[in-house]
């Protein structure tokens, strides 16, 4: 699959395992990752696509920032993916 900006994914490996990430980049055949906690957008981390799972593209004004290449914070970020995760759950 192509990762693109601002989809959602979730880490299948490491530490972070089970977590959602928004995608900030794609470098080739790796992912540059934020959740705007651990991994804030100042400093996201770096995962290969294998080692993520597609959740899906979903429409937040959060993720159309990042999809248009404008600043977002962690807040912001942290807000949306919460959100993301409660709409999961119902």
């Amino acid at each position: 699959m192509r990762f693109e900006k601002a989809q959602i994914v979730r880490s299948l490996s490491g530490h972070d395992s089970g977590e959602l990430f928004c995608v900030l980049d794609t470098d080739g055949e790796r992912l540059l990752l934020a959740d705007g906690k651990r991994r804030r957008v100042s400093s996201p981390k770096q995962k290969n696509v294998k080692h993520v799972a597609f959740v899906g593209d979903w429409e937040h004004p959060t993720l159309e920032k990042v999809r248009a290449g404008q600043p977002v914070g962690d807040k912001e970020l942290r807000a949306a993916l919460a959100q993301l995760r409660d709409n999961m759950e119902v």
